[in-house]
């Protein structure tokens, strides 16, 4: 019997992607293509409380672009997903009309618990952390998922509303930033953080630390001074507090045309990674963690590995 080939969109706050793959009906995959792009879909959405018109122009450029890249593969089925800037935006359901009519794509909207699922799905069936109880940490541009499980599954999820977009729009407006937007920053992402004193609290101290999302990845790529990214030296790798605390000081020194030549900083990205790799350290600060283990697959991987159990 011949493998079905079918794509997972991940439609983010700030990034888009679409991770292609051949799945057999023992469960097997194959991938094809992983693609990844900056759309910037929900700028301004904190802001407004709408998608505006040049982030739904930019998203549908690169679904359009994926769509091609699924019909030459002839790809059977499009799984796509939307995350914190469709759940947030109260015209979200008008724009996915829109990309259904021009693209046939249908994108369901989760929940931060589904999101979470499936950051974790990934990570149990990614990385080789055997035996562990895992924090996993999902930093996306409207919000952050801390995901509590080990062998068994998800113990507990919770979802705060930050996130490295929103973060940037409600305090970050100088270039160089200044130090007083850092200090306002930094007292809203502990009122934030201080949130999950209760649920995590008692076990931090046994946890490994595991980050997803580009935040955590364009770090690692930056320590490892990446000229190229690479799926090979990022994914398993871990990231030392030391180190995310150099990538903010570099940051944080550099106005937005100097971080554009950062080797392992995608440009499209250079505008809300100081206040991404700001986050990574309060969090790492908040659970007492000296290191990180970095994945590169996040709910993509997670709706690919929910198919291919029911295949």
């Amino acid at each position: 019997m011949s493998p079905r080939r079918a794509a997972f969109l991940d439609i983010g706050t700030n990034a888009i992607l679409c991770l292609i793959a051949d799945i057999r009906d023992t469960g097997r995959f194959r991938v094809l293509d992983d693609l990844a792009d900056i759309a910037g879909l929900g700028q301004g959405v904190d802001r407004t409380g709408e998608i505006g018109a040049a982030g739904e122009a930019r998203a549908l450029a690169v679904l359009q672009r994926y769509r091609e890249r699924c019909d030459d593969l002839g790809v059977e089925e499009i799984v796509a997903v939307g995350t914190s800037a469709l759940r947030d935006a109260r015209n979200s359901a008008e724009v996915r009309a829109r990309v259904r009519a021009t693209l046939g794509i249908d994108v369901r909207v989760i929940s931060g618990a589904e999101e979470a699922a499936y950051s974790f799905l990934a990570i149990q069936r990614g990385l080789s952390l055997p035996g562990r109880d895992l924090l996993v940490i999902d930093i996306g541009g409207g919000s952050t998922e801390f995901i509590l499980g080990n062998d068994g599954g998800v113990e507990r999820a919770v979802s705060i509303d930050v996130g490295s977009v929103r973060l940037t729009e409600r305090y970050l407006h100088s270039d160089p930033v200044a130090g007083a937007e850092v200090a306002a920053m930094d007292g809203a992402i502990e009122i934030e953080l201080a949130r999950l004193a209760g649920e995590f609290s008692s076990q931090s101290a046994a946890l490994t630390l595991v980050g997803i999302a580009g935040t955590f990845t364009t770090v690692a790529a930056m320590d490892k001074k990446l000229a190229r990214y690479s799926h090979s030296e990022v994914h398993g790798c871990q990231v030392s507090r030391t180190a995310v605390k150099r990538q903010i000081t570099l940051l944080q020194e550099k106005s937005l045309a100097q971080r554009k030549q950062i080797v392992g900083l995608e440009p499209k990205r250079a505008d809300v990674i100081f206040a991404g790799a700001y986050l990574i350290d309060k969090i790492m600060q908040r659970f007492g963690a000296s290191q990180v283990v970095v994945s590169d697959q996040g709910v993509r991987y997670g709706l690919l590995h929910e198919v291919a159990q029911t295949v």
